[in-house]
């Protein structure tokens, strides 16, 4: 189910409460913006629509911690990369390969290739 519950500041004011249905959530956007743009009478392309997905608390909890669990993988990336940028500029410095510094921090052999700009 889709509900479109307002339009943002500076907006038309015309009543946008309206519901559709989306027979698969690749679907809801698209459904929402037929919904606004039928009300508003304009090309379904002229406005940005924010979505905000409600489900029942016991999806919405493993949902939000899939998510806060991705968030925390993806700093984690960002983290290691930058460390081993770090390191392999240093180990480079002290006059060990790109190869050989990243055997070194037990990264596979085309690791070197991507830390080409390391020295």
């Amino acid at each position: 189910m889709v509900q479109v519950v307002g339009a943002s500041d500076g907006a038309d004011e015309a009543p946008l409460n309206a519901v559709g249905h989306a027979r698969s959530l690749a679907r809801v956007e698209q459904t929402a913006r037929d919904a606004v743009a039928t009300i508003l009478d304009v090309a379904d392309d002229t406005f940005d629509i924010d979505m905000e997905y409600v489900l029942p608390p016991v999806i919405e909890t493993v949902v939000f911690e899939a998510i806060g669990a991705r968030t925390w993988l993806e700093a984690a990336r960002d983290l290691y990369r930058d460390r081993s940028t770090v390191a392999i500029r240093a180990l480079t410095a002290q006059g060990l390969s790109q190869r050989e510094s990243a055997t070194l921090l037990g990264l596979p052999e085309h690791w070197a290739d991507t830390f080409s700009d390391a020295t």
